[in-house]
């Protein structure tokens, strides 16, 4: 019963992503030179928007409604680990997610569907959503350095133009929030591709270079 609970509340987190996903494709399919077809876009992005909005605020409480009755998670952390007995444990995960292809941060990742990644080293899989692969990521790079993490809140790298923060303190900075450690929270409310960008800049900011980090995918599959 459980399985099938967390199938269907990663679903649900899914479904958000591609939602985000298709919102950015659409627009950008638009002949923005014709104002017909741009007026019309528009008019598309704003009903659009504000219906996405809506099933996203549903599907989070059926989401934290579900999760709270069947005391299920829908987000599952796997501590860092640095207990040097356990590199062959490592070791076999690396050795398990190397039977996929491996995938950079340089790639177009909408529609598709993470499996695992590894980290300087440090190997993750079962990873259903890209907010659960996210939020994994964010509790190593907390483990690693907790005062650089918790200064996010107010690095300008890490928040958008518009001035949206990607993480915060304060919960109700952010549209879609899910905690990380004991004191910072994550905005989750973000496509595939927007994590891939979220997951660059942090890299940056914590010193680690790109090809030290590999994802792999559960499935390839095309729009």
């Amino acid at each position: 019963m459980q399985n099938k609970v967390k199938n269907i509340l990663s679903n649900l987190k899914s479904v958000q992503e591609d939602l985000l996903a298709l919102s950015d494709d659409l627009w950008l399919d638009i002949d923005h030179n014709d104002s017909e077809a741009m007026n019309k876009g528009v008019a598309f992005k704003n009903e659009f928007n504000t219906c996405n909005s809506e099933f996203t605020n549903a599907a989070n409480n059926i989401s934290e409604l579900i999760q709270d009755y069947t005391k299920t998670p829908l987000y599952h952390e796997d501590k860092p680990e640095k207990d040097l007995q356990r590199i062959s444990e490592k070791e076999r995960i690396i050795k398990e997610l190397n039977y996929k292809d491996p995938h950079s941060l340089h790639e177009d990742f909408k529609y598709k569907r993470p499996y695992g990644f590894v980290i300087q080293g440090s190997p993750y899989k079962n990873k259903v959503t890209w907010s659960e692969l996210y939020l994994q990521l964010c509790s190593y790079l907390q483990s690693s350095n907790q005062s650089l993490f918790h200064s996010l809140d107010t690095d300008p790298d890490h928040i958008s133009n518009r001035k949206n923060k990607y993480f915060s303190l304060n919960t109700s900075e952010l549209r879609n929030s899910q905690k990380c450690g004991n004191s910072i929270y994550v905005e989750m409310n973000l496509s595939a591709n927007q994590i891939r960008d979220s997951i660059k800049r942090l890299l940056k900011t914590f010193d680690v270079p790109t090809d030290q980090f590999t994802i792999y995918l559960r499935e390839d599959r095309d729009a």
